[in-house]
C-alpha cells in the first residue's frame, strides 16, 4: 500500500465493501481474480452492476465480495496476506494537487446506483 494511502488511518472500506471492477477495456476483461493460499477465488461475483449517479451511462462496475472482508469490523481479515491488486489500491492521486482528505471525501461519497441486480 502507498503511504499515502488513507485506508488504514481512516478505517476505509470503500473499495472492498463490496469491490467494485470496472468494465472499461483493461480492467474487468482483464482482470484475474485474486486467489487463496489453497488457489480459492477470494472475490465472488455477485451479478450486480452498478454505476456512478453522475456517469450512468458509461461507467459501470462489476460487484464482488470478497471472503476476507469482515462486514461487521470493516477490516481484511487476512491484511497481511492481501493479493497485490488490493496492496496496490488507492483512492489517492501522488499529483492531484488536493489533499489526501479532499480526495478521500470526493470518492468515498460518491453515489452509485444499482443498474443490475443480484441473480
Amino acid at each position: 500500500m502507498s503511504e499515502k494511502s488513507p485506508c488504514l488511518e481512516k478505517n476505509c472500506s470503500w473499495c472492498c465493501n463490496p469491490v467494485k471492477i470496472g468494465r472499461r477495456k483493461g480492467m474487468a476483461n482483464e482482470l484475474k481474480i485474486p486467489k487463496d493460499s489453497e488457489g480459492n477465488d477470494i472475490w465472488v461475483k455477485t451479478g450486480e452492476e452498478w454505476a456512478p449517479e453522475n456517469n450512468v451511462d458509461t461507467d459501470r462496475v462489476d460487484i464482488y465480495e470478497c471472503k476476507n472482508f469482515n462486514k461487521e469490523t470493516g477490516l481484511c481479515e487476512d491484511y497481511e496476506n492481501r493479493p497485490n491488486i488490493c496492496r496496490n489500491t488507492s483512492c489517492v492521486k501522488e499529483n492531484d494537487g488536493r489533499s489526501i482528505d479532499e480526495q478521500h471525501k470526493q470518492l468515498t461519497e460518491a453515489k452509485f446506483i444499482v443498474t443490475k441486480k443480484k441473480i
